[in-house]
């Protein structure tokens, strides 16, 4: 079960902070790609493993019961950043010409805080070997229904819940046990990412790696899109374990940044919008687009770094008993 320990695990915090830096990484480079066969080929691998990284890793200090005191944390530090948030990436698409999205769909990198949520409430009922198994099962199958998709992050909340159920099951054992077997490990990395390139070289759709579409619109497998879900899944894995072994246990920078990783990725979008909307990186000389992306990416996530204690408290559960929160709770109990 989750014996992670009440404080700060440092080398969890290393890996959130290299995790993070992959999603500002991937989202410059998102509309560029298009130009260039090595950025594509870039955002492809990080996608095959990034997110499923952050999910593993938030599944590792999440609590498998919740009181009062959770569902008030999730309302505040989940919830209100994700209406707030929401409000102001609408607003920012308006100005920049970027994605149009439903107001009641989350945001572009929005679907993980709606998704956090939804795996936070969920956890309860699957964490246990038993309900691991069930959500892969409807990771799988979830992919034959056209009817889930983008609306509320569903589809994303399903198909990444098995990442965040075995990170609360046996993250830490896992991070530890490919600590222990680095150059294993970091073979098997090597090896998904040549497995992950070379199918998507022959025709794997990028959509397929990020589970919000259905078998219709992204399949892995026109025969077999079950399978070809479930080979996916295991790829993911061992390109989160293979870079748990890459990641050194003292990276005091990358921590720093893993600590205040939700602040960054709730506000580097929108620096990512102004830069690229606006055409900055159509300026950049093809030969440097890369070196001065990989720059812009720790510019970025340093700057968005600082505002952590400024969001911490904007968004800080009040104190005290009596709020809505506390009623909701009572309401259930006494059912």
């Amino acid at each position: 079960m989750n014996t992670a320990r009440s404080g700060r695990f440092g080398h969890i915090d290393a890996l959130k902070g290299a995790g993070i830096l992959l999603v500002v990484f991937g989202h410059l480079i998102e509309k560029p790609s298009a130009q260039s066969v090595l950025l594509q080929t870039l955002y492809i691998d990080i996608y095959s493993f990034h997110m499923p990284l952050f999910v593993f890793l938030s599944g590792i200090f999440a609590r498998a019961t919740l009181n009062s005191g959770d569902y008030r944390k999730i309302v505040w530090t989940l919830f209100f950043p994700l209406v707030a948030f929401q409000v102001l990436y609408l607003g920012a698409a308006r100005l920049t010409d970027w994605y149009s999205y439903s107001p009641f769909t989350p945001y572009w990198l929005l679907w993980f805080i709606a998704s956090l949520i939804g795996w936070r409430l969920l956890l309860p009922l699957f964490a246990s070997p038993a309900g691991l198994a069930v959500a892969v099962l409807g990771a799988v199958f979830v992919g034959y229904d056209g009817a889930v998709g983008y609306a509320l992050s569903a589809a994303r909340t399903i198909y990444f819940l098995p990442f965040f159920v075995l990170g609360h099951l046996y993250g830490l054992q896992l991070v530890k046990l490919a600590q222990r077997h680095r150059p294993v490990f970091a073979g098997l990395f090597v090896a998904v990412m040549f497995v992950v390139t070379l199918w998507w070289a022959n025709g794997l759709d990028g959509s397929a790696l990020t589970g919000s579409r259905d078998y219709g619109a992204a399949s892995p497998s026109l025969t077999y899109p079950g399978l070809g879900r479930l080979l996916v899944l295991s790829l993911s894995l061992g390109g989160v374990l293979g870079f748990c072994a890459l990641i050194p246990s003292r990276s005091p920078g990358l921590a720093w940044l893993g600590e205040r990783s939700l602040s960054i990725y709730l506000l580097h979008g929108l620096a990512v919008m102004t830069l690229v909307g606006g055409g900055a990186a159509g300026l950049i000389p093809q030969p440097l687009l890369l070196p001065v992306l990989a720059g812009a990416t720790v510019l970025m996530a340093a700057a968005a770094a600082l505002f952590d204690g400024a969001l911490r408290r904007l968004f800080r559960p009040p104190d005290g008993d009596g709020d809505l929160v506390d009623f909701i709770v009572d309401w259930r109990r006494s059912r």
